[in-house]
């Protein structure tokens, strides 16, 4: 009977040292490590992010008339050159004010809001780092502070505003970006897809 459990204490400590092995051998995506270059999207002027944001993922920056940059390559799919909003209606699609919208070569959509100055135009071909837009108090930002909301999101087919606000956190990258590295949001991205398919449709249907 001592031998039996003797070797049935045995055998489970292999049996769990090699799932352990298993596991640790599954590596998580290396996210800088990409075919495609990220830059700080801000210079000129000094800024600081906080960690959170107010009811979804985005990141408001402040440093008032920083020089707003492309963070990566990709194409200017829109852009919001009057400051549409008004305080008595506070329509939701027009709280941003003067935006810009770029949609990267990889496939991951940036949302700049509350511009006080846009210097590009849609269609327009950017690459990393270079000027677009500058700091400002556009929008709802007019009642608020001078700063920039930044939001990282896939790219939805149809026409809304509440995934492109944002729906991944932006801090993470905005550190690796400021600190040199070249930390890529594709796999943030692909997760927030698969976690919740139909979010497009849905905030389609809410705008």
């Amino acid at each position: 009977m001592f031998r039996r459990l003797i070797f049935a204490v045995f055998l489970f400590s292999v049996i769990f040292s090699s799932s352990v092995s298993a596991s640790s051998s599954v590596k998580e995506p290396d996210d800088t490590k990409s075919e495609f270059k990220y830059v700080f999207p801000f210079s000129h002027v000094a800024v600081i992010y906080p960690r959170d944001h107010i009811d979804y993922p985005a990141t408001d920056i402040e440093g008032c008339y920083a020089h707003v940059l492309a963070p990566t390559s990709g194409v200017v799919f829109d852009v919001e050159t009057k400051d549409q909003w008004d305080q008595k209606l506070n329509i939701p699609g027009t709280r941003g004010g003067l935006t810009i919208t770029i949609h990267g070569d990889d496939r991951v959509r940036y949302f700049f809001a509350h511009l006080g100055r846009v210097k590009v135009k849609r269609g327009d071909r950017v690459e990393p780092g270079q000027w677009i837009g500058v700091m400002g108090s556009s929008g709802n930002a007019r009642i608020t502070r001078c700063h920039t909301h930044f939001g990282i999101s896939r790219i939805c087919p149809q026409s809304e505003y509440k995934v492109l606000q944002g729906e991944i956190w932006p801090w993470r990258f905005l550190d690796a970006w400021r600190s040199g590295i070249n930390k890529s949001p594709v796999s943030a991205k692909n997760r927030v897809i698969k976690e919740s398919p139909a979010a497009c449709e849905l905030a389609a249907a809410q705008s």
